[in-house]
């Protein structure tokens, strides 16, 4: 498995962001739900969505 630097760079930027946090800030977040320390955009979150649902959808009608 090869490391590029910039993975190293990228990996010593989140340590940095979360050594200046305060544990508790890190805990909680405003809705309740964990915080993702990397963005997804929007149509790879429905494109997900949507396997799954097609996934789930097809298991109950194997079933039947």
């Amino acid at each position: 498995m090869t490391i590029f630097p910039f993975q190293i760079n990228e990996a010593g930027y989140l340590y940095n962001r979360h050594a200046k946090l305060k544990p508790s800030a890190i805990m909680e977040t405003g809705q309740g739900e964990a915080q993702n320390d990397v963005n997804i955009p929007a149509v790879a979150k429905k494109s997900k969505i949507l396997e799954r649902a097609r996934t789930e959808v097809l298991a109950q009608i194997r079933k039947v």
